[in-house]
């Protein structure tokens, strides 16, 4: 079949409209498709993208939007913004890590499947006693805040829990563990 536009290269799209109840059907070849107003596909790409199918079929409205400005923050070492460390994916210097804190906690919940801090691998031998470290230095933080909170039952509690952890890591070093 033959583009029903120019009548020179064989028709590779049907084009139906139908626009009060009357459908029409046009064939058009991929140039004169291109060109076309009312079929709003590239050709150079994917001609099925979902998107662009559906563009056609649901046009975008026109709504203005008033873009709100956002605080932008910049080491002041520096004067690195956050956005360029998106781009990046390294910083400046080191006081950016501060300077970007807040920001950085969903960074990476994202990169370490929702915790805030890398663990990475430990050797199985000092596997236990880096664990019981590491909830120690936990705890110590929870009885820090339950202090400040005037939370005295919960502080000595959390004492309590500290104290046997560490007679387990004593107890464990001397093994040999």
């Amino acid at each position: 079949m033959i583009c029903d536009q120019c009548g020179e290269r064989p028709a590779s799209v049907i084009v139906k409209q139908t626009q009060q109840g009357q459908t029409t059907e046009r064939h058009l070849c991929h140039v004169c498709a291109a060109g076309n107003q009312s079929i709003n596909i590239a050709f150079e790409q994917d001609p099925m993208a979902i998107h662009q199918l559906l563009s056609n079929w649901f046009p975008a409205q026109q709504t203005t939007i008033n873009p709100v400005r956002k605080e932008v923050a910049v080491c002041p070492s520096c004067g690195f913004t956050f956005t360029k460390f998106l781009k990046l994916g390294k910083f400046g210097c080191a006081s950016c890590y501060d300077t970007f804190e807040p920001q950085l906690d969903e960074i990476f919940k994202r990169l370490h499947n929702g915790n805030t801090e890398h663990t990475g691998k430990i050797p199985a031998s000092y596997g236990n006693t880096l664990k019981i470290k590491k909830e120690i230095e936990e705890l110590r933080k929870q009885m820090k805040t339950s202090i400040e909170e005037e939370d005295f039952e919960e502080a000595a509690k959390l004492r309590d829990e500290i104290r046997v952890l560490n007679s387990q890591l004593e107890g464990g070093v001397s093994n040999g563990n």
